[in-house]
């Protein structure tokens, strides 16, 4: 509603003693007016000009004598000070992101003048607080360190602030917008066009660095980064591919044990929303509501992520168990909400999870209007349709990579109860989920109850001969690797199971420690990172079995080769494959040498999925020798010198043994008889 005022307020002394000049009254003050609106528009994004005219006064429809245009520029000049002062961050934080990298140089280099050019040497606790302090002074959050000393070397270096500044600014903007009802179904939705321009921007740079960056590896090949980014999860198709996957392996998975599944849908509590839909008709008018209290998306989410710890404990302290996936995606004015894809072992404690989750969800304003009816929703799930239930969610907040939006189409959303197409404007519907996603830290695909998928990547990426050695001693451990690589892995026509991976795993809803396999971690001690830490630097190598063998993923060494030209598909494959000690280890033998040399004529082993799995014989605990050149790892020998942090000691047998003290009963058994019929 506009602001109609027909008598202006007392006009401050000294805001217009400053601003004086010679010209007559109306004429000076009607000056002023178009300057500050001038200015402020400029300053402001091009998308707040609605809002921004909402809070101005009602120009005269006639043109009158000088006393009505002079209260009305007065009224001008009020609303736009009153605007200035309240909304003072907004002003000072809407920049770009050169102005924002020059403000980073400028804190950090500050900041080394306070703590370093001091005249008298500042104790540790002294610089802690002047970091703090000045920290808290700008509204950004303290550098994230376990050391003083690193704390304090972050808040000195450019880099760091560049980042917090961004985040900085994003947040504030973006909030600002969603307070002045700019974001909604009819501007878009889900994030301001603002948000979405400095997303598209960032996503420029970032290809345009990977673009750059060439790296080489053992064997000569030289890549750009973006070349190799296109491989792994970042690349768009392959995420959504591998959720897909996912979701379909849970399915089977609860088909196949009968467990009983549910879709819901939880939203939070109106304060938290800042526009109306205003109707059920794709043209009705969002209008502002007035039961918001300022609350941003990320408090939104962080309130949704309490609410699921209280309802998820409360679950485990009656023994009920759930797996799934759970999606967040938002509102059209940004407030997010989730949808959960979950199954439970019995409809009955299904039914009691539905109590619990909407117990703790009415807990806070359950009792106003709307409440029961839309905060949670849940809808039992047909057998073999639950992917149909999350593959458009998955689709619409993925997109593609080459920009489209992955055959969903038009960009539909749920307004009060009906599926309406959005106008996303110049962006797709996808783009601009992850600019929400991106500007508020939210995290959009989330599993529960399920193994490592880091797990499942790395097994995917490990050699087929380490997968030879381990059928040969299918103890326990080596068994469920080698089910987990089978199902890893597409076979013909045969696709790569999630399902199957889960079974070798052990199962859904276990604890970490009770999982058959996890990754296989290199810990490199008292490394010195870029802020002058002493830390323990970790990689991933492998996947390592529960009885600790490992099976190490294929590995390259790069190295960065700004300076060499980039090279084609022909060019690479001339060089071969890399000779790296990980995937062409001489001290390695596959299938019939090695079928050869460790079995002679016996039979092969049998399949890796056969139930008749017989443990090892008790294995006495080798002496422990020196490290010699030729290393024994799972024993096998290789020249792969395993640094000492991690060196695998020779499994112990086992303390009681039931199979081993058998076979000893059964060998003694004929003595036994022996002396009994002696008499003895």
């Amino acid at each position: 509603m506009r602001i109609v005022a027909k008598r202006h307020a007392k006009p401050d002394p000294v805001f217009w003693m400053r601003r004086r000049s010679n010209l007559p009254h109306d004429q000076h003050v009607a000056r002023v007016a178009r300057e500050m609106d001038a200015r402020m528009r400029g300053e402001l994004p091009p998308q707040w000009g609605p809002a921004f005219d909402t809070i101005m006064p009602l120009k005269p429809t006639v043109r009158a004598v000088g006393g009505d245009w002079l209260s009305w520029n007065l009224a001008r000049v009020d609303a736009m000070r009153a605007f200035e002062h309240e909304h003072k961050d907004i002003l000072h934080w809407a920049v770009g992101d050169s102005e924002v990298c020059a403000r980073a140089r400028r804190c950090a280099s500050a900041l080394d003048d306070m703590l370093n050019g001091h005249p008298l040497p500042m104790s540790l606790q002294d610089k802690l607080d002047t970091v703090l302090d000045y920290c808290e002074r700008l509204g950004v959050e303290k550098p994230n360190s376990k050391t003083p000393d690193g704390l304090i070397a972050r808040a000195i270096t450019e880099q760091w602030w560049r980042r917090a500044l961004r985040r900085k600014v994003a947040r504030t903007v973006e909030h600002a917008a969603i307070k002045l009802g700019v974001v909604h179904h009819r501007n878009g939705g889900y994030a301001s066009d603002e948000a979405c321009r400095r997303r598209a921007d960032q996503n420029k740079r970032n290809a345009d660095l990977l673009a750059r960056v060439k790296m080489r590896n053992e064997a000569g090949q030289v890549y750009s980064l973006a070349e190799l980014a296109a491989l792994s999860p970042s690349n768009r198709d392959i995420r959504r591919g591998e959720l897909m996957t996912r979701i379909r392996g849970c399915e089977e998975f609860a088909d196949a044990n009968g467990h009983h599944g549910l879709f819901l849908t939880l939203t939070c509590p109106s304060r938290f929303h800042a526009v109306l839909s205003g109707g059920k008709s794709r043209w009705a008018k969002p209008s502002r509501n007035n039961k918001y209290e300022g609350d941003s998306p990320r408090d939104a989410q962080q309130w949704l992520c309490r609410m699921w710890a209280k309802a998820r404990a409360k679950m485990a302290r009656k023994g009920i168990a759930a797996y799934g996936f759970r999606v967040a995606e938002p509102h059209h004015d940004g407030c997010p909400h989730w949808h959960a894809l979950l199954w439970f072992r019995t409809p009955e404690q299904a039914q009691t999870a539905r109590e619990i989750i909407t117990g703790y969800w009415l807990s806070d304003a359950g009792d106003e209007p709307g409440a029961l009816r839309n905060r949670c929703d849940f809808k039992p799930m047909e057998r073999g349709g639950a992917a149909g239930y999350v593959a458009k969610y998955v689709s619409k907040n993925i997109g593609a990579e080459d920009g489209g939006d992955a055959g969903v189409g038009e960009h539909t959303d749920t307004l009060d109860g009906v599926e309406q197409i959005m106008d996303t404007r110049e962006f797709k519907g996808w783009q601009r989920v992850d600019a929400w996603a991106s500007t508020w830290g939210i995290r959009q695909f989330q599993a529960i109850g399920q193994p490592s998928v880091t797990v499942w990547r790395e097994m995917r990426r490990v050699t087929k001969d380490q997968i030879d050695h381990a059928q040969m001693r299918l103890d326990l451990g080596d068994a469920a690797a080698v089910k987990a690589w089978w199902a890893c892995h597409k076979q013909g026509a045969i696709q790569a199971s999630w399902e199957g991976y889960v079974r070798a795993q052990g199962g859904m809803c276990r604890k970490r420690r009770e999982w058959a396999l996890r990754t296989a971690v290199r810990v490199t001690k008292d490394t010195t990172n870029c802020y002058g830490e002493t830390i323990d630097r970790k990689a991933v190598v492998g996947v390592e079995t529960r009885v600790g063998h490992w099976l190490v993923s294929r590995r390259q060494a790069w190295r960065s080769c700004a300076s060499e030209a980039a090279q084609d598909k022909g060019q690479r494959e001339a060089l071969g494959r890399p000779w790296t000690r990980f995937n062409n280890c001489t001290a390695r033998l596959n299938e019939e040498p090695q079928r050869l040399l460790m079995r002679g004529d016996l039979p092969w082993p049998k399949a890796h999925d056969t139930d008749e799995i017989e443990l090892p014989a008790p294995r006495t605990p080798a002496s422990a020798a020196p490290i010699e050149q030729v290393n024994h790892i799972a024993g096998e020998r290789t020249t792969f010198r395993m640094p000492q942090c991690v060196q695998i000691a020779p499994a112990a047998p086992p303390a009681n043994d039931l199979d081993a003290l058998l076979v000893r009963m059964k060998a003694f058994a004929p003595v036994m008889r022996e002396l009994v019929a002696a008499g003895r």
